[in-house]
């Protein structure tokens, strides 16, 4: 009977461990997410930003999500850097956008608002 009673608890102390260890990995993502990170250039020579973006990456089910919420645009990617490349894709691609419509008088109130903010934090310069 003590040895059943030796054996039981061998048992749930290794199942204890077990768990801490799962929530020692929990708590280590739960630090490394989300974060700020500061953007100086958006990997486009055609575009330069007045002054850095501020950029939040979060991880998001096994894929990473970069986030400007001041210009409400994300991008998506398989790691950090991925995310953080598409991100300054859509924002290039919104700048475009928003340039061809605002010469054809094709932005609304919000949009025109949007795209001057834009136009305040980067510049076309090719």
């Amino acid at each position: 009977m003590i040895m059943n009673g030796m054996e039981a608890l061998v048992k749930e102390i290794k199942n204890l461990q077990t768990d801490m260890q799962e929530m020692k990995e929990l708590f280590a993502n739960l630090r490394r997410y989300p974060k700020q990170i500061q953007l100086e250039n958006l990997r486009n020579q055609r575009y330069e930003l007045m002054r850095p973006l501020y950029i939040l990456l979060e991880e998001d089910d096994e894929q990473y999500v970069a986030t400007w919420y001041d210009g409400d645009v994300f991008g998506y990617g398989a790691n950090e850097q991925e995310a953080i490349d598409d991100l300054c894709e859509t924002i290039t691609a919104t700048w475009e956008v928003f340039k061809k419509e605002s010469q054809a008088d094709g932005l609304g109130d919000a949009l025109a608002m949007q795209w001057r903010f834009f136009q305040k934090i980067i510049r076309e310069v090719a």
